[in-house]
């Protein structure tokens, strides 16, 4: 008989343990608001040190462009710009700045358009931002790393992170 109670408590108890077991609500880790948070902090200063990365290259092209056009002596330099005149001096080209952009999921023709403003590579960015809504195609630019140049006008921009012609 003691054999049949122990028996009957010890099925009871794994009958019980598995019941509340079973019973209780799975928890799965999900990100609080502080985290996510945290992460959308992080994920704007990754963008503004990309941007910053992209500026400090443009810096670093140009002035690689203008050092390897000087002259290799001063006299030289010298006769050089005596030998030129006001007029050459104006018209002489600007060096070309060359950038890569990257374009990251959820970036829209204003955030594009801002970015190669303050790359300068365009001079206003409500202009390419314009150009691409009355063409239609803003909402085609496309995610990817693109390497422009002050050279190009906005239709060669705008096909370029579009990726239309």
């Amino acid at each position: 008989m003691m054999k049949e109670i122990l028996r009957a408590t010890g099925i009871g108890c794994i009958l019980a343990g598995g019941i509340i077991y079973f019973t209780q609500p799975f928890t799965t880790p999900s990100s609080t608001p502080n985290e996510q948070m945290q992460l959308d902090e992080l994920q704007a200063e990754l963008d503004r040190v990309k941007e910053e990365l992209a500026i400090a290259q443009t810096i670093t092209s140009s002035e690689k462009v203008t050092s390897s056009s000087k002259p290799a002596s001063t006299t030289e330099a010298k006769d050089e710009d005596e030998a030129k005149t006001d007029e050459e001096q104006q018209t002489a080209p600007e060096s070309i700045t060359k950038i890569i952009l990257t374009i990251e999921p959820g970036s829209n023709s204003k955030t594009v358009a801002d970015r190669l403003e303050r790359a300068n590579i365009i001079d206003n960015a409500k202009s390419l931002e314009s150009y691409l809504i009355e063409n239609g195609l803003s909402g085609l630019i496309q995610i990817g790393e693109y390497e422009v140049d002050t050279t190009m006008d906005l239709k060669t921009i705008a096909s370029i992170i579009t990726k239309t012609k």
